[in-house]
């Protein structure tokens, strides 16, 4: 059957048909149109050979099942009428599956998500692969939508609403031993007779022995099998999701489709599914993370930041890192994981040994939450090897520095690097504010000197500045940006600047914070205000997480450049010389026990009150003082970077502010958000504010010069 261009349709002798997803030129599995109608016509195929015993459906990809629908499609959308008619097109196909009258079996390895997981409830069963490359999981809501092909009616009956709505809601995944104990999947398949143990599957159902069906515990079957129960349930998801509703309504949608597919039936549940779903399509949340999402797309290609390539891309296998401490240990850990062969040196074989242990309790962490299989656990911890000689980081291709932050120590190592290692082997610093062009300055290699500036804890946050110096190669920047991918984390180039762009960003923010503290405002009431508006955690207790001994160095790198002199440096010194480093101590801004958070710490005795600007509404929202003072102040530092050239373009601002701090997804980045206020009437709030608390406020220069990068080059949905 070879008139398919993105399927691979066959039928053996059994009356078993095959439909194997493989998307011509993409490197994984989307749903998109002509996929689709490909799979309609398969479709209409197999429902006229009246000798089909049963369909298998599953991808001829070996990255994986299918990874959604195409995201760049949903976004073309113009109008509720298309988004509704593109979802009950999408329910209908699927139907035809659900309605087959022989066995449909799901297939699945690699990514199963979205619309692949959709198809694959479909299907009367399911077959998964046992590799720690296995996800099955709806994401929508991390996009802004929901499920439209089924997901929200088909999930919740399969593995119950108690699994079902948090799986939905937080766009959670399973791997193949956690969607075997919830029946969201009847067979597991080894990884290495994957084919043959799918056979077998299917040999059982066509000599009609069918799998064992999943037996929920007694209090599962109280609360998801009786409507009581679920009427209880879809209440405490209501009570979970009601701070976050307001700036995310898809979560609203989607209890709101689950809840009347359960109480009303199938039929018109996903008649309720398509109208929540081209409902919440338009909203501005719903553009500003689908506009995140092109563009950490964007970001992870090499031609985003590479225009023209003069020499090849050099080849990275082995990584020496040097420094044993907290964040060298995780770079390690990552690597290993990610299929590097590494090399981890410090100054002692006590050091290293220390960092060894980190490295093995991370990735036994992993084992035990399942992100990780035993066997690729142990091939990652044998991937390591720990030195305190110079010898074998010669094997390496990158050498990655992360030691004291001292520029004398840095350029030390540097030139010790530059002598001993082969001429193609690249440099690169963790720093996270000292120049690179001083460190590449004595080698004799400056075009292969960089930085990578990892944020802490490695391996949970998703994005690694890719620092530029003076004489950086292209070559160089593309060997760096492909290594950041295969971490499988989100590379954002930079230029040179006093905390590059996150931490650049995030000072003045920290610092307004401080200020307030200094001021004696009351600490938990600055860290709701910033949650209020948004933010995951607040600007205090994120430095007890990152440490008040990190903050007081950052800051002690990061003076505010003649402008005003800042309380900050001073008091984070006092509070580490006080014993209060942060969370990982137990006191920082707060008291911690066990690793939660107790009460704040005593608010300092100015013997002053705050200076708070009154309440603004900015496009029907109301913005307090202490907000003012805080975001303004990040917006402010935001439009500088941008203006200074420390990256090219507002998105890649926004994206490094969302992936690298946490902010506020849902109002797409800070200059994405001045854009939706209104530049002119921040930079008159600006001017305002620095009459009033001092001229860190004066507006920078991206608010005062109308031609700096107009809104139209700062549209997401033109990336």
């Amino acid at each position: 059957m070879s008139e398919y261009e993105h399927l691979h349709v066959d039928r053996d002798d059994r009356g078993v048909w095959t439909i194997s997803f493989d998307l011509a030129d993409r490197p994984v599995n989307v749903f998109n149109e002509a996929l689709l109608l490909e799979l309609t016509r398969a479709l209409d195929q197999l429902e006229q050979d009246d000798s089909t015993k049963a369909l298998v459906v599953r991808s001829a990809k070996e990255q994986g099942f299918v990874v959604g629908a195409d995201v760049q499609q949903i976004q073309n959308l113009k109008t509720t009428e298309e988004a509704e008619f593109g979802s009950k097109a999408g329910q209908d196909l699927f139907q035809r599956i659900a309605d087959l009258k022989i066995p449909s079996v799901a297939a699945i390895h690699g990514n199963c998500l979205g619309g692949g997981l959709e198809i694959a409830l479909a299907c009367q069963y399911r077959i998964v692969r046992d590799d720690a490359s296995t996800k099955l999981g709806l994401p929508e809501t991390q996009l802004g939508v929901i499920p439209g092909w089924g997901g929200t009616q088909r999930l919740p009956r399969q593995i119950g609403l108690q699994k079902a709505a948090p799986m939905i809601l937080t766009g959670s995944t399973m791997n193949a031993a956690k969607a075997k104990q919830a029946g969201l999947t009847d067979a597991i398949a080894s990884t290495d007779a994957f084919d043959r143990d799918i056979t077998a599957f299917v040999d059982r159902l066509l000599a009609g022995k069918t799998p064992d069906k999943h037996s929920p515990k007694l209090r599962d079957r109280l609360l998801d099998g009786t409507s009581i129960g679920r009427v209880f349930v879809m209440k405490m998801a209501r009570k979970q999701i009601a701070k976050q509703a307001e700036h995310y309504p898809a979560l609203t949608a989607a209890l709101n489709a689950i809840e009347t597919g359960l109480k009303q039936g199938m039929a018109t549940g996903l008649a309720k599914e398509r109208v929540e779903f081209s409902r919440v399509l338009f909203t501005p949340t719903c553009r500003n993370l689908l506009g995140l999402f092109f563009q950490r797309e964007k970001a992870r290609s090499a031609q985003t930041w590479v225009t023209s390539m003069s020499e090849q891309r050099p080849v990275v296998q082995t990584i020496a890192v040097l420094g044993a401490g907290t964040m060298g240990a995780g770079i390690a850990q990552l690597a290993a994981t990610s299929g590097f062969q590494v090399i981890l040196k410090d100054i002692d074989e006590a050091t290293v040994q220390k960092g060894m242990q980190q490295i093995t309790s991370l990735t036994e962490k992993g084992v035990k939450k399942g992100a990780l299989k035993r066997q690729d656990a142990d091939k990652a911890l044998a991937a390591i090897t720990p030195t305190s000689e110079m010898e074998p980081v010669t094997k390496a291709d990158l050498v990655i520095e992360a030691i004291v932050e001292r520029m004398d120590v840095k350029q030390k190592v540097f030139r010790e690097l530059d002598e001993q290692l082969p001429a193609h082997v690249l440099l690169v610093s963790n720093t996270s504010s000292l120049s690179i062009s001083e460190m590449a300055s004595v080698t004799e290699r400056g075009d292969r000197v960089a930085g990578l500036h990892f944020f802490n804890p490695v391996h949970k946050l998703p994005l690694v500045e890719v620092v530029r110096a003076t004489d950086t190669s292209d070559a160089t920047i593309d060997a760096l940006v492909n290594v950041v991918k295969t971490l499988g984390k989100t590379p954002l180039v930079v230029a040179e600047g006093p905390g590059f762009l996150v931490n650049r960003i995030l000072f003045p923010y920290f610092d307004e914070a401080v200020r307030l503290v200094v001021e004696g405002h009351p600490i938990a009431e600055i860290d709701r205000e910033a949650k209020r508006f948004g933010m995951p955690m607040g600007p205090l207790e994120l430095m007890d997480t990152v440490g008040i001994d990190v903050g007081a160095d950052v800051a002690s790198h990061l003076p505010m450049e003649g402008v005003e002199d800042s309380p900050t440096p001073k008091h984070l010194a006092e509070m580490v010389a006080q014993g209060r480093r942060g969370q990982k101590t137990g006191k920082g801004f707060y008291d911690y026990k066990a690793g939660k958070r107790g009460e704040p710490m005593a608010a300092s005795a100015s013997g002053g009150t705050p200076t708070l600007p009154d309440p603004i509404d900015f496009d029907g929202e109301m913005l307090s003082g202490v907000q003012q003072r805080l975001i303004l102040s990040l917006i402010n530092a935001a439009g500088q970077c941008l203006h200074d050239g420390i990256v090219q373009e507002p998105w890649m601002v926004d994206l490094g502010m969302v992936l690298g701090t946490g902010f506020a997804p849902f109002r797409g980045g800070p200059l994405r958000l001045a854009e939706t206020w209104g530049r002119d009437r921040l930079g008159k709030r600006l001017i305002e504010l620095s009459d009033l608390c001092g001229p860190r406020f004066q507006p920078s220069s991206y608010f005062t010069e109308s031609d700096t990068h107009t809104p139209a080059s700062h549209n997401p949905v033109g990336l």
